[in-house]
């Protein structure tokens, strides 16, 4: 106890929101622009930290620096803990028109524009100083979510959800996408031709692919996969001229408009429930309360509106 009090007298908040900001920029200068000290002031805390905590904390590779495994680690934590801490002594109220801040989102292009426009236009209005960044869904999102990297994604859950959150925000039919040219072009696709073309796989959509992987079982057929993509953008590409088929969800979004294909519905598998995900962290922070708000208002809006 003795020991963990000499160690907490050596830190102060200050040194600890400086390294936060530090493990996001990676820059020395660039966190004592954010914070409005000297780098001289930024490179004195750090050394104190690295002293405190007997950990480098952040590497220089290069001409940057990379945080160090034990950084890494606490990241998360610490940013939710010294978050909490700060609203609850010095922020009574949280006003969104003045609030400031990152909020990072990741999504699937697949109906996305409609949802993107929606949130943009809620952002603008009750968030205007706030930053949004935006990623396509990849295979890294639970990871990215649990370091802090992502603050939310809509998506349909993964299976590697340890410490992530994901919360159904509606149903998602699915539709069988060909090219225009494709023999079944003009005639609804059976679950008994399913397996008589090659497929496109979505690496990200890993129940449909369950699913499809069951059916073929079923049926006793060997499901031949030409092309995958963690892109639905690239996915889309590899069906032209092609007979094909990929499997996507049904958004009533004009994603596929601009590619030569067309769509029929796909009633031989489950709709599956779109989520929002996030880590706990989120529900420490008032501005991400705020935002998923904003993000399950602009979905819903959508959802409906199909």
């Amino acid at each position: 106890m003795h020991n963990a009090f000499e160690q907490l007298a050596a830190l102060d908040l200050k040194m600890l929101r400086m390294l936060l900001v530090l493990l996001e920029t990676k820059n020395l200068s660039r966190t004592a622009e954010i914070l409005e000290i000297q780098q001289s002031t930024v490179s004195y805390q750090l050394g104190k930290l690295r002293d405190a905590l007997g950990d480098p904390l952040l590497i220089r590779c290069g001409r940057s620096l990379e945080p160090s495994p034990y950084a890494i680690q606490i990241q998360p934590a610490l940013t939710a803990q010294l978050q909490s801490l700060e609203n609850l002594l010095f922020e009574s109220q949280f006003d969104p028109l003045k609030a400031t801040g990152t909020l990072r989102i990741a999504c699937h292009r697949n109906g996305a524009r409609s949802f993107i426009h929606a949130l943009i236009s809620r952002m603008n209005k009750t968030l205007p100083q706030v930053r949004l960044d935006i990623v396509d869904w990849n295979e890294r999102v639970p990871e990215m979510l649990r370091e802090a990297r992502l603050d939310f994604a809509i998506g349909f859950a993964p299976d590697n959800l340890s410490q992530v959150t994901a919360l159904p925000l509606g149903k998602i039919n699915y539709q069988v996408v060909m090219a225009n040219t494709h023999p079944l072009a003009c005639t609804p696709l059976t679950e008994s031709q399913l397996f008589d073309y090659p497929h496109i796989v979505v690496n990200t959509h890993e129940a449909v692919e369950r699913w499809l992987n069951y059916l073929a079982t079923k049926h006793h057929q060997h499901r031949n996969i030409a092309f995958s993509s963690s892109s639905m953008e690239f996915a889309a590409m590899a069906l032209a001229g092609t007979d094909r088929l990929m499997f996507a969800a049904e958004t009533k979004d004009p994603f596929f408009q601009q590619y030569d294909v067309t769509t029929h519905p796909a009633p031989f598998i489950p709709a599956q429930s779109l989520c929002i995900l996030f880590h706990e962290r989120a529900s420490l922070d008032p501005l991400r309360m705020y935002g998923k708000s904003l993000i399950e208002e602009a979905v819903n809006t959508v959802l409906k509106s199909g």
